[in-house]
């Protein structure tokens, strides 16, 4: 996790850069959600609130920088705008629309479920162009988590897939459910994102009966072999072991028991 950096705290260096793109800035706070940036603020700005996130240009993580500058015309009305981006002065940053929302709450009978659907519909459609990008496909990144690395081709694809369905990265407002933070954007079958939320929606209250019905809303989700399905929940639970193993905290706790109850689930 990175340790957020407060705006008054900036490099004056930084704040010009910044300041360049958006006109004279009133006012910056940082924002308390999200765990990957060490710049995340919301400005005001004489034309309005712009968010800014960004990362020093020699981050090891500064690739989730150019993989949400890649996912962002792909997404347009389902995400928040890039309106610019730059890489100077020892920094990556990207400046978008700012949206007024709050963060979904995933409890059983929340109204928020279904603007998640509606999302998740909608991203369904999305493919990554062909060529090269700055994607990790995900039979890339969860070649560790299977018993045989072939195993994960189960999951491949050119579905733009987002990943980290945490409540905190669905922003409702006005009756619409947006996405951000497209840090870890990854080729995949479009089943594997109703999958990702399966545990979200199970750590907040769902059964894992009444997680997969809600799933199954997904055309993508409701044909999905139940075989790889499977597979992919015996890949979550070896990835969350290794987080709450590497990195323990209550909400990986949760996530990695949540993890092993769906995993099992697949095994009776």
């Amino acid at each position: 996790m990175a340790e957020r950096i407060q705006w008054a705290d900036l490099p004056e260096s930084l704040i010009e850069s910044i300041s360049a793109r958006t006109g004279p800035i009133t006012s910056g706070h940082a924002v308390t959600d999200g765990q990957n940036s060490p710049l995340a603020a919301v400005l005001e700005t004489r034309d309005g609130k712009v968010f800014v996130k960004g990362l020093p240009s020699d981050h090891r993580m500064v690739i989730t920088q150019a993989r949400e500058a890649a996912a962002a015309p792909l997404v347009k009305g389902i995400s928040p705008e890039l309106l610019w981006q730059f890489d100077e002065d020892g920094w990556n940053v990207l400046g978008f629309e700012h949206i007024d929302g709050r963060s979904a709450d995933y409890r059983p009978d929340s109204p928020d479920i279904d603007l998640v659907i509606e999302l998740m519909e909608a991203l369904s459609a999305i493919e990554i162009p062909p060529g090269p990008g700055p994607w990790k496909p995900i039979e890339t990144r969860f070649r560790t988590y299977v018993d045989d690395p072939a195993d994960a081709l189960a999951f491949a694809g050119q579905s733009l897939t987002h990943t980290d369905w945490m409540p905190d990265n669905i922003l409702i407002s006005q009756g619409q459910a947006w996405l951000i933070d497209w840090a870890w954007a990854t080729p995949a079958q479009s089943w594997t994102d109703p999958a990702f939320w399966v545990l979200r929606l199970v750590a907040r209250g769902h059964t894992i009966q009444q997680a997969e019905t809600i799933a199954a809303r997904l055309p993508a989700y409701a044909a999905a072999d139940p075989e790889h399905v499977a597979v992919f929940a015996r890949a979550n639970m070896s990835m969350w072991n290794e987080i709450e193993r590497d990195h323990p905290s209550p909400w990986a706790t949760t996530m990695a028991a949540t993890a092993r109850a769906w995993a099992k689930h697949h095994r009776a």
